[in-house]
């Protein structure tokens, strides 16, 4: 899995190492595959991805804008422009 915020296959919260799911931070048809192409994807154990308070969960909407508010942050750290990401998303999370 390429991904912009981790390069070990942990759970970008919590750390635990089993199991993990692969999370793709922007979804939808066009937003996933730009997840895809640009790394905007991390590893997360099954609570944080669907548990209660995990990003797909109903109690996780702050979870996942957290994810969506580092990987731009990590984006624009990498020396591309905030309009370069909304551009790619639609979008600013910052």
């Amino acid at each position: 899995m390429k991904s912009i915020l981790q390069n070990k296959k942990r759970c970008y919260i919590c750390g635990l190492y089993n199991p993990v799911e692969e999370h793709h931070i922007f979804f939808g048809t066009a937003n996933r595959k730009v997840s895809e192409q640009q790394g905007f994807k991390v590893f997360l154990c099954q609570e944080h991805h669907r548990g209660t308070l995990g990003v797909h969960g109903k109690l996780g909407h702050n979870l996942d804008l957290r994810l969506k508010m580092d990987a731009e942050k990590k984006f624009i750290a990498k020396g591309n422009t905030k309009e370069e990401f909304i551009s790619l998303i639609g979008k600013n999370y910052l």
